[in-house]
């Protein structure tokens, strides 16, 4: 984890008007925040820290990734805590996420003095160059669309795109048991029902739980082979 980069982002992001908030509760804490800041803040919350570290220290002790690694982060929202964790450690880094204020903070704000590739898009919308090279798939947003073993466009194409990606490149997913949330659309009750959405085609080495007030997490993480 680069500590100095993940400081000078939560510089960027917690204002000034946040901090007098906070230092001054009868003003009234969170008035002045505004909805995307919420969020963006969210993205740095405890629970997400506990759920991504859980992530990034099984794929570290796996031990695969390198100066010539590629990583594509599925739904990645702001790359909060993944960018900082992976960025000096691999080759190239891509993001992609359907929400263009959420692609857009990220690259012109919170990243954008590093080369990393952000993309506004659905990743079900069409196959791209870069999974050729893929050597990691994140993917930490699984309740929020269809399940990975259907990854590519329905109905035209039936069969998933993970027989065109590199042999022998990795994945780490996550999931979670919190169905009260409206945007989450396809969580599991437990970490059986997550191994279900995977293709014959995951073969997983690690699995995990997370414990959260709000529901348990899950954590996927294997390999992609051929069939």
């Amino acid at each position: 984890m680069d500590i100095k980069l993940l400081q000078r982002i939560l510089d960027l992001i917690i204002t000034p008007d946040m901090r007098e908030v906070v230092n001054n509760p009868k003003e009234g804490r969170g008035e002045n925040r505004t909805a995307e800041e919420k969020d963006l803040l969210d993205s740095f919350s405890p629970n997400q820290f506990l759920s991504k570290m859980n992530l990034i220290n099984h794929i570290k002790s796996l031990n695969f990734l390198n100066k010539d690694s590629e990583i594509v982060i599925f739904g990645s929202w702001y790359g909060s805590i993944l960018i900082p964790a992976f960025y000096d450690e691999v080759k190239k880094i891509t993001c992609i996420d359907q929400d263009t204020k959420v692609i857009s903070r990220a690259k012109y704000d919170l990243f954008k003095d590093l080369n990393v590739d952000f993309i506004c898009d659905d990743i079900f919308g069409e196959f791209r160059n870069q999974y050729k090279n893929t050597d990691l798939f994140i993917n930490t947003s699984c309740e929020h669309m269809k399940p990975m073993k259907e990854w590519g466009p329905a109905p035209q194409y039936k069969n998933p795109w993970w027989t065109r990606v590199k042999e022998g490149s990795h994945f780490a997913f996550q999931s979670n048991a919190m169905f009260d949330i409206p945007t989450h659309t396809n969580c599991v009750n437990n970490i059986e029902e997550f191994k279900k959405q995977l293709s014959i085609l995951h073969k997983v080495i690690i699995e995990d739980e997370i414990p959260d007030e709000r529901g348990t997490r899950f954590t996927l993480i294997g390999q992609i082979c051929k069939p």
